[in-house]
C-alpha cells in the first residue's frame, strides 16, 4: 500500500468520526488533535473560528504556541491565518525569518515563541467560497516543514474538517431554535393562564417588554419561565 493510500484511509476514518461527534467544540477539538497527529511535521495545530461581527478568535489549539502565534495575529491585525479566513483560500510561509508581508509578526513569533514555517487554510464548503468558516493553522519550529506533499493533504484535511464545522454549527443552531420556540411557548401559557389572554395576546405582551428592556425575546420568556414574574409591559 502506497503512503497516499494510507493518508487517504486514515483521512476517510477521520471524517467519519468528525461528522458523529456531539458538539460544535468536540467537533474543533478533534479537527487540532487529529491535524497534529496525522499531518507531517508534527505541526503545532489551531483553529481560528469567525464570530459575530466579523470577530475572529481561537477556541481550540494543539499547543500553547498556536495559540500564541494567532492572538498575536489579532493585536497587531495582520497576519497569515487573518488572510485566509478572510481573502484566500491558504497562506503558506516557508521560513519566517526572511518572510517579508507579515515582517512585525513574523519576527516576534520566531524570537517569542519559536516558529520558523506556517500554513493557514481556509474553512468553507461553499463552491463559491463565499462564507468563511474560519482557518485550520499549521506551525513548526523547523523551516521548510509544510512541502507540496504535506499542503496537499493539509487542503484535503481543511476540507473534511470545514464539512464537519459546518455539520455541527447547523445542527447547533437548529436545537437553539426548537429551545427558544419551547421557552417562549411556555411564557406564553403562562401569560394567558394568569391574565386570561389569547396567545397573541400573550405574544404581545413579550415583544413588548422585549423591546421596553432592550432584551432577546428568548431572555424575557426565560425570566418569567424560570421565576413566574410578570412583567409589566
Amino acid at each position: 500500500m502506497t503512503e497516499q493510500s494510507t493518508f487517504n484511509q486514515r483521512l476517510a476514518a477521520i471524517a467519519r468520526a468528525l461528522l458523529h461527534e456531539p458538539d460544535v467544540q468536540a467537533t474543533l477539538q478533534r479537527t487540532v488533535a487529529d491535524a497534529a497527529r496525522t499531518l507531517d511535521g508534527e505541526p503545532y495545530v489551531s483553529v481560528s473560528l469567525v464570530l459575530r461581527r466579523r470577530q475572529v478568535e481561537t477556541p481550540v489549539y494543539s499547543d500553547e504556541r498556536a495559540l500564541r502565534a494567532d492572538q498575536l495575529q489579532y493585536q497587531l491585525g495582520v497576519g497569515p491565518c487573518l488572510d485566509a479566513v478572510w481573502h484566500q483560500d491558504s497562506f503558506h510561509i516557508d521560513d519566517l525569518t526572511t518572510e517579508q508581508l507579515y515582517v512585525d509578526w513574523s519576527r516576534r513569533v520566531v524570537a517569542e515563541i519559536g516558529i520558523r514555517s506556517s500554513l493557514s487554510l481556509q474553512l468553507f464548503t461553499d463552491p463559491d467560497n463565499v462564507v468563511s468558516l474560519g482557518a485550520l493553522n499549521l506551525y513548526s519550529p523547523q523551516p521548510g516543514s509544510f512541502d507540496t506533499d504535506t499542503r496537499a493533504e493539509a487542503v484535503a484535511f481543511a476540507a473534511h474538517a470545514a464539512i464537519a464545522l459546518h455539520s455541527a454549527q447547523t445542527e447547533a443552531h437548529l436545537r437553539s431554535g426548537m429551545v427558544t420556540r419551547t421557552v417562549i411557548g411556555q411564557a406564553e401559557g403562562i401569560l394567558m393562564e394568569r391574565l386570561k389572554i389569547t396567545a397573541d395576546q400573550a405574544f404581545g405582551v413579550l415583544s413588548r417588554v422585549s423591546q421596553h428592556r432592550n432584551r432577546k425575546l428568548r431572555d424575557v420568556a426565560q425570566n418569567l419561565v424560570e421565576t413566574g414574574e410578570i412583567p409589566d409591559s
